[in-house]
């Protein structure tokens, strides 16, 4: 063995830690405690929007509640736009003997905490939208710490594994979360569900290791800077441009498919007349149980099968290909056979998409040093089709289509944003 040369510590120290790329690979029960995590970030985020919010706002304003949803969802998603990146890049530069990304988590969960409260209090569609944007900043907050902790703990070689696991909430969020709302009685009840799930966050922050950043290497804030983060060079970073474009493009078609379901068995299957004594809510239970079982047979599956052929391109387009043929059982054959087919295919496919290109996002980041920015930059654009999709699903459903309309444009960007995965070249 050589011994160490004065120059070769030198080299050695030039990279703390917390900026070194991981090569140990971590245990099972640091991906049980991430997973959990992940439960209580995933299962309080999806429910309000799919479950609670629909309910509060219909019995608000019965005639107006496709409006008042598409002007809630917008809010609930607009901070993201500024928040995300911004919080991700002060997250990056957070020095302090507790870590980059505990206190994030923590100041988060606590956000989500009191947004979620706040919400289930409201009597207005104003006032629930601006509990939704509360929530939003809240749990924006929250990623910004959560979200880089795979890049900054985990080798590129175990993400796969890791982050297929972690998507198990995500994928079973809705129906985890659907079945307890179900069994409280009344809106404030079911937020304040919700909000204890924030508890599993605040345990994680407790019990994992987090090295700090020294503060000689912490890079100056600087409002230029920051908005220059938001500009990605086709010329020096082409793979995380376009893993942007194709993660925004996916994350549009899966919304389009999915956002307005509740209406859908409402206006479209008439649910309560075609089931005598159940709910819209029952019936989304269902379609959302089905989804979310065939997610969770392949979301692990994809990302360990990516890990041992160290290929993830081919399985996120044959996952997009997957969720726009889904689509098309609920445009041409609207009835609800057809709506449990598609909530299998869609799950398979998106089971397959979601554990392969969140290993895939990790390793085409720019740099070691902004993972938290850019990890929030990734996010946003799974996030930011939620501002547009409202509108443009309200007008297409009441003026281009309807939901025919609707769930054939959610197939077209399903397959456009897996063909684009092709143009990324330096991930097989």
């Amino acid at each position: 063995m050589t011994p160490d040369t004065p120059e070769t510590k030198v080299e050695a120290e030039t990279v703390p830690e917390a900026l070194a790329e991981p090569t140990r690979r971590v245990g099972a029960g640091w991906v049980v405690a991430f997973l959990l995590a992940n439960a209580g970030l995933q299962i309080p985020l999806q429910v309000p929007s799919t479950f609670l919010m629909p309910e509060q706002i219909a019995a608000i304003d019965p005639l107006g509640k496709v409006g008042g949803y598409a002007w809630v969802s917008v809010m609930g998603a607009v901070s993201g736009i500024v928040v995300a990146p911004l919080a991700g890049a002060l997250c990056d530069r957070t020095t302090g003997r507790f870590g980059r990304r505990r206190p994030w988590m923590v100041a988060g969960a606590l956000i989500c905490i009191a947004a979620l409260l706040f919400t289930g209090l409201q009597q207005t569609v104003f006032g629930v939208a601006a509990g939704a944007l509360l929530m939003s900043v809240g749990f924006t907050v929250l990623g910004a710490g959560l979200n880089p902790v795979v890049p900054d703990r985990v080798p590129a070689g175990q993400r796969g594994v890791v982050l297929g696991w972690a998507a198990v909430p995500q994928a079973g969020a809705l129906i985890i979360g659907g079945v307890l709302v179900g069994m409280v009685s009344g809106i404030w009840a079911g937020y304040l569900v919700m909000a204890a799930f924030l508890a599993l966050v605040l345990m994680f922050a407790a019990i994992t290791k987090d090295a700090p950043l020294p503060a000689r290497y912490r890079e100056p804030f600087s409002l230029r800077a920051f908005l220059a983060g938001y500009r990605i060079s086709p010329r020096t970073s082409p793979d995380f441009m376009w893993a942007l474009i194709t993660r925004f493009i996916m994350g549009f078609g899966y919304g389009l498919g999915t956002l307005y379901l509740p209406y859908f068995l409402s206006d479209v299957l008439h649910y309560e007349q075609l089931f005598p004594g159940q709910s819209v809510n029952d019936g989304l239970l269902i379609v959302i149980g089905v989804h979310s079982v065939s997610t969770v047979v392949l979301v692990v599956l994809g990302g360990w099968l990516s890990d041992r052929m160290g290929r993830r391109r081919g399985l996120v387009c044959a996952g997009g290909l997957t969720m726009a043929v889904a689509a098309l059982p609920l445009a041409l054959a609207p009835t609800w056979a057809m709506t449990l087919v598609a909530a299998v295919i869609l799950g398979l496919g998106y089971g397959i998409y979601l554990s392969v290109d969140a290993a895939l996002v990790t390793q085409v980041l720019p740099a070691s040093a902004d993972r938290g920015k850019d990890m929030a930059l990734a996010n946003l654009m799974g996030g930011l089709p939620y501002v547009l999709i409202p509108p443009i699903a309200s007008a297409v459903i009441t003026s281009a289509g309807g939901y025919t309309g609707l769930f054939l444009c959610s197939a077209v960007m399903s397959a456009v944003g897996g063909l684009l995965i092709w143009f990324i070249r330096g991930v097989r």
